[in-house]
């Protein structure tokens, strides 16, 4: 029985976490017990709890509102990491961290491996890489896992956001009609798989490093909301539209397809999408 800490526990991926780590000696942390921005409380409960294994689930994930308040997503996404990077480190553990497809330009149409520089776009993708850069300068022993389009259930913690999945059925309850971005290529990641890659890693041991735990597959927002009517059965209207259409203030990657190339591929998006929309 390994004593593992999971750190964001409450948000999204934190739960699936819990579910497939049951069993071993689970700390479930949020907010609420660590606040992983203040570096002497991360380094005083990380020494007093001595875990096996630090999995950071928690993060910053306002693609826009990273924009305005960079300050906040770089102090999250990125100097956090580097406090819970120390900390593991002197305490002998493994870390897990979580980054994103938009750390890349996305100007490789047929999508980024392990191994590609990133070259993010936005304040997001910038505070994103920032904790990458944090995680390696800070800690050897750590699984890097990069996923895009994360969905399944929603957290229960504070500041959590439904995903683009559980939005789209949400509007397509009150209109007929739905415009939806047919641009920026993307894998997307159901949360139930990500926790099983991720356990498959520490399992087998597979060495240390950078790993893509995003579905198999790829499609843009529009393709992914097609997917999710026909499933559902839902004779709404939609329209494709370019990205232009909508007022964002980031920019997003062109093509942020993430390859897995290092370890087990994930089964497709629409095998995981069907099965969370059966649920």
């Amino acid at each position: 029985m390994k004593k593992i800490l999971i750190v964001g526990a409450k948000g999204m991926l934190g739960q699936y976490l819990a579910k497939v780590f049951r069993g071993e000696d689970l700390y479930l942390w949020d907010r609420a017990e660590l606040d992983i921005t203040n570096q002497a409380e991360v380094e005083k409960k990380i020494e007093e709890l001595k875990p096996e294994i630090i999995i950071n689930a928690a993060a910053y994930n306002d693609v826009d509102r990273a924009e305005t308040d960079s300050e906040t997503a770089n102090l999250v996404n990125g100097y956090a990491v580097g406090y819970l990077a120390k900390a593991a480190k002197a305490a002998g553990a493994i870390m897990v961290h979580y980054s994103t497809g938009y750390v890349f330009d996305g100007e490789k149409v047929e999508g980024y491996t392990e191994g590609d520089q990133p070259n993010p776009i936005s304040k997001y993708g910038q505070s994103k890489f920032l904790g990458e850069q944090e995680l390696q300068e800070n800690c050897e022993r750590y699984y890097l896992i990069r996923l895009s389009r994360l969905f399944g259930d929603t957290g229960t913690g504070v500041g959590v956001k439904k995903s683009f999945v559980d939005k789209i059925l949400e509007l397509a309850e009150t209109k007929e009609e739905l415009e939806v971005v047919d641009e920026e290529i993307s894998s997307s990641a159901y949360g139930a798989d990500l926790a099983e890659f991720t356990k498959a890693l520490l399992d087998d041991g597979q060495p240390f490093g950078i790993y893509h735990g995003s579905n198999s597959g790829a499609c843009t927002w529009y393709g992914l909301a097609e997917e999710i009517f026909k499933i559902k059965g839902l004779k709404k209207k939609l329209i494709p539209v370019s990205a232009d259409k909508f007022q964002r203030l980031a920019r997003r990657p062109r093509y942020s397809v993430l390859l897995n190339t290092k370890f087990i591929p994930i089964r497709s998006w629409q095998e995981s999408l069907k099965e969370y929309l059966a649920n």
